[in-house]
């Protein structure tokens, strides 16, 4: 199984400047930004009326990377200009890119802003025992401080004889009773067991835990229970150990 970690998402916002020459609607207060798996969501408050248009940084003219008469912004990972640095220690990945909040449909005023958001991403590769798939939750919105923790999460996969606590096993006979164990330390961390597939060494592999986390066949591998923190531990009873058919030529 393959242990793939939806990394930690973490923000900062660099620097803002203001633009042109006017009064009116104006920017109450810095973006509300959310690092999200797939994309970073901005989120702008306003005195008056939606800000007429926000784009990113040289891309005002492309439907795709503007977001008209709103004050929120979506902009996938690695689109619409937005640069990707990869960092050693600890390993992640930032995405950055430069946006602006144009709050008039004609005119570029004082009032308007630019902004560079950046956001931090925890790459996490555990191969404890087997292979895993596992996503980390999403964390909370941030306010702009950049709030680094640099701690990546320790994560193990297990498979016991009997019991929770019974003996480690690389080997089993069919209608064996086994359980499946995931742990995750961290304070800051929760977990999602997903994408988990059973493999016979040939290439050959079926899904057994889809990607939302749910056991596909009860019969061969239930969804796995959490427990209360869903960072401590998750595991999972079969109850009837399978084994994939042999090919024949």
């Amino acid at each position: 199984m393959d242990l793939n970690f939806a990394p930690l998402i973490i923000l900062t916002i660099l620097g803002d400047c203001s633009i042109g020459i006017m009064d009116g609607n104006v920017i109450l207060e810095k973006p509300i930004v959310t690092c999200e798996p797939e994309r970073i969501f901005i989120q702008i408050r306003t005195s008056k009326s939606a800000a007429s248009r926000i784009y990113a940084e040289d891309r005002s003219s492309d439907p795709n990377c503007t977001s008209d008469d709103t004050n929120q912004f979506a902009l996938s990972l690695g689109h619409c200009g937005m640069t990707a640095k990869k960092t050693k220690n600890p390993p992640s990945v930032i995405y950055r890119i430069c946006i602006t909040v144009q709050l008039y449909p004609f005119f570029i005023t004082v009032s308007d802003r630019s902004y560079c958001v950046q956001c931090v991403y925890l790459v996490t590769d555990v191969i404890d025992n087997l292979q895993q798939s596992l996503s980390v939750s999403d964390s909370a919105p941030s306010m702009l401080e950049p709030q680094f923790n640099l701690l990546a999460p320790r994560c193990s996969y297990q498979i016991r004889r009997n019991s929770t606590d019974g003996p480690l096993i690389h080997y089993a006979s069919i209608g064996e009773t086994v359980y499946h164990i995931w742990q995750c330390y961290g304070e800051n961390f929760q977990m999602l067991v997903q994408n988990c597939y059973v493999e016979d060494g040939e290439g050959n592999h079926i899904l057994i835990i889809s990607s939302d986390g749910c056991g596909v066949d009860r019969y061969v591998l239930k969804t796995p229970v959490y427990s209360f923190d869903r960072r401590t531990a998750s595991q999972v009873k079969m109850k009837s150990l399978l084994k994939l058919q042999q090919k024949t030529n």
